[in-house]
């Protein structure tokens, strides 16, 4: 038996900001990795290993909370959004089971794709699982 989940536009909106998180914070670790490393890429320097690994043992509370970071909101929008294509009635298992695959895969790249090919386009009214089992 399939129940009716409702999904209006600001849900989806926000479904669209979540899908996000985790590419905005992979962007900010770059930025940090890029900031800690600017001497050595002004220099040119960048296979100095062992000023590299210095620079980034200097540096580890930062990078070690961006990881952190990356980790916790990576896995929060795949738990999120697997829980979403499971549930999902209209949607073919094989479909289901590329699309799961494709986000575990490539996280942060791919839950904006999933957000933007599918929630965005489904309809208000959507037949749902109630679990999914």
């Amino acid at each position: 038996m399939h129940r009716i989940a409702t999904m209006d536009h600001k849900a989806k909106n926000r479904m669209g900001l979540i899908s996000f998180l985790p590419l905005f914070a992979y962007l900010g670790w770059l930025v940090q990795y890029l900031i800690v490393m600017r001497s050595l890429i002004a220099r040119e320097a960048m296979q100095d290993h062992m000023t590299m690994s210095g620079l980034l043992s200097q540096n580890y509370d930062g990078t070690l909370f961006f990881f952190i970071l990356c980790f916790a909101l990576t896995s929060a929008v795949l738990v999120y959004f697997v829980i979403h294509v499971a549930r999902l009635a209209t949607m073919a298992p094989g479909t289901k089971l590329g699309w799961i695959v494709f986000m575990t895969f490539l996280a942060p790249v791919a839950f904006p794709v999933f957000w933007y090919t599918e929630i965005r386009h489904e309809p208000e009214n959507l037949p749902m699982h109630p679990d999914i089992a």
